[in-house]
């Protein structure tokens, strides 16, 4: 087959309106004061970009990424013309068109919305291909090694989740230094809390989001001792390379450093390996270059035996594809939304979970709601609410 056509539209989903955004969340951005009470007052663009791929055999492939218009303009106005008159008949045929759109791209620098532009073509090409094949593409990746995958769940309303059987529950810190002593008593009291809610079984983790330093974080780490946190997710900005390696000189005792969400290719999460700074990877596959990055990212964390948990997996039935069929006894994320949220069913039907464990898509593919089916050439006119 060959490639006729690649379309991209940036969706408002209503992701500035949920609680992880317009409540207190540390982030990097929270030392200043106008900025620290909402993500949502600073936030990078968040309209979800759907990219639609057309074939000479008149099959359709799906993808959603981020980075709103700014990865819809690099996928229409740039890599679309790459693309079209490009057969398509093998994974290895996409691993080459990967290469080719990461070489184009070197003005823009190797991450954030670029990498998430790739991701979106390189799922829509992994969609197109498993259609074309009549294959669910877990069975394109090798097939599902379980039904069902084991989660935790990311979320503000712990009380609601505690008794969902959730593998673990993780808190997405509300302070960092810029709140001084009470802030810092205020996220360990969050995350006694919280273990008080998972008991002592289950695994119970943090999310900083950026906000701390290596001081802060090596302070808090202390003051939450007999907690048995399982992880601290994402501290420290990415560059600080020497914060990290001050926190494992110091050492957070038995919790683990989570890292990753801020790695957009193979190549930053190799630093991390690397210098053995992070404990679990956690790349998003749809801002780190997509399926085919994705596996390489896999791969790579294999041969140095770090344990991969693929960034907010339950969004993305293409992740939870790779989870299945490319680990053994995953753990998958599920963010907490709220009920009723578009962000669950972006891609089709919200995936089926049921007492902390999410089954294995094995659908005909991906398929975007209607408003953007209908819409795909009007992107103003498009709102999901």
């Amino acid at each position: 087959m060959k490639i006729t056509s690649v379309r991209a539209v940036a969706v408002d989903v209503g992701f500035q309106k949920q609680a992880l955004q317009t409540s207190r969340i540390a982030s990097p951005m929270a030392r200043w004061p106008q900025f620290a009470e909402r993500r949502s007052s600073w936030m990078w663009p968040t309209k979800k970009t759907f990219v639609r791929i057309d074939s000479s055999e008149g099959r359709v492939g799906w993808a959603c990424t981020n980075g709103g218009e700014i990865s819809q303009a690099i996928v229409a106005d740039h890599l679309a013309r790459l693309l079209v008159g490009q057969a398509i008949a093998s994974i290895g045929d996409i691993a080459e068109v990967w290469d080719q759109m990461v070489s184009a791209l070197m003005p823009y620098g190797s991450g954030g919305f670029s990498m998430m532009a790739v991701a979106g073509i390189d799922i829509a090409l992994w969609d197109l291909l498993a259609k074309t094949l009549g294959k669910p593409l877990v069975d394109l990746l090798g097939g599902a090694k379980q039904d069902q995958l084991d989660c935790y769940a990311t979320t503000n309303t712990p009380e609601a989740q505690a008794a969902a059987g959730w593998w673990g529950l993780k808190a997405a810190m509300p302070y960092g230094p810029e709140a001084g002593a009470e802030g810092l008593a205020a996220n360990v009291a969050l995350m006694q809390r919280f273990r008080n809610l998972a008991g002592p079984n289950r695994a119970v983790m943090l999310d900083a989001f950026m906000a701390w330093d290596a001081d802060y974080t090596l302070r808090f780490a202390d003051a939450a001792q007999g907690l048995d946190l399982f992880w601290i997710e994402d501290p420290l900005p990415p560059h600080d390379l020497d914060g990290l390696r001050r926190i494992r000189e110091h050492g957070l005792g038995d919790v683990r450093l989570a890292l990753g969400n801020f790695c957009f290719s193979r190549w930053d999460c190799a630093v991390l390996v690397r210098e053995r700074l992070v404990d679990v990877l956690q790349p998003d596959v749809a801002w780190a270059g997509g399926i085919t990055e994705g596996l390489r990212i896999l791969e790579m964390a294999a041969a140095d035996s770090v344990p991969v948990i693929l960034h907010n997996t339950c969004e993305q039935p293409w992740a939870l594809a790779m989870a299945a069929a490319r680990q053994t006894n995953p753990i998958v994320e599920f963010v907490d939304r709220g009920p009723g949220s578009a962000l669950y069913r972006l891609m089709g039907e919200e995936g089926r979970r049921h007492h902390g464990q999410v089954s294995v898509p094995r659908g005909p593919g991906n398929s975007p709601p209607a408003e953007v089916l209908a819409h795909l050439a009007d992107p103003p006119a498009v709102r999901i609410a």
